[in-house]
């Protein structure tokens, strides 16, 4: 087994045995994306209200028609990505508050997008084009103010990692969580405080005690 291998596995045993969840958060400066399709008939817009609701129908999509309404509600945007005019995969985006798992939720600072609920349907696999969605989102979902976009992904996750990166995103820091039922304590580096990006515990948004600014110049990504 090498290092990687082990590390991962080690990594998936102690958020399944532990409680404890690490991720890596990648940023990049919003409209900075490398929107490159893989094929000619890729193409990229955003869903609509009513066509999201409908599509929660197909179970191969993972659409929760409560995870929809809610996010809906929260003004969330959601941006697809068909290949032939067939939806081929999607990404949700978030600017204040978004959900995780297990009743963790994240905080998105001012200056941020978060993208989160990523999926690319198996038979449109190994065309890249979740990095290809990733970077022709920007001018779907930019608003006033927000000049990052930013995710999280479990350290063990390669996959992910790689679409992240093929889009133009660089690592920032680790952010993670410890949960024993009630019980839950937030982590974080340095770079990622300074950020303001934080996982939480509970449906109300924490108190924030901090100015979210960015950390010091040469760590921020194109």
């Amino acid at each position: 087994m090498d290092m990687r291998t082990f590390i991962a596995a080690f990594l998936h045993q102690a958020a399944r045995r532990g409680g404890l969840h690490v991720f890596r958060v990648y940023w990049r400066r919003l409209g900075a994306g490398a929107a490159l399709a893989s094929a000619p008939e890729l193409a990229c817009r955003r869903l609509g209200d009513d066509e999201l609701l409908a599509r929660c129908a197909d179970p191969r999509l993972g659409l929760g028609e409560a995870m929809v309404r809610d996010a809906l509600l929260r003004g969330d945007a959601c941006v697809g990505a068909f290949c032939g005019g067939e939806l081929a995969g999607y990404a949700w985006f978030s600017y204040d508050d978004a959900p995780h798992v297990g009743g963790v939720r994240v905080s998105v600072p001012a200056p941020a997008i978060y993208r989160y609920k990523a999926f690319v349907l198996p038979a449109h696999r190994g065309r890249r084009i979740a990095p290809f969605l990733y970077g022709a989102a920007d001018d779907l979902v930019a608003k006033p103010g927000r000049r990052y976009v930013v995710n999280c992904i479990a350290l063990q996750n390669r996959s992910s990692v790689a679409a992240s990166l093929r889009s133009g995103a660089a690592p920032l820091g680790h952010l993670g969580y410890w949960q024993a039922g009630t019980r839950f304590l937030a982590l974080h580096s340095r770079s990622v405080e300074l950020f303001g990006l934080r996982f939480y515990l509970g449906k109300s948004q924490p108190p924030v005690a901090f100015k979210p600014r960015v950390p010091p110049a040469g760590s921020v990504p194109r």
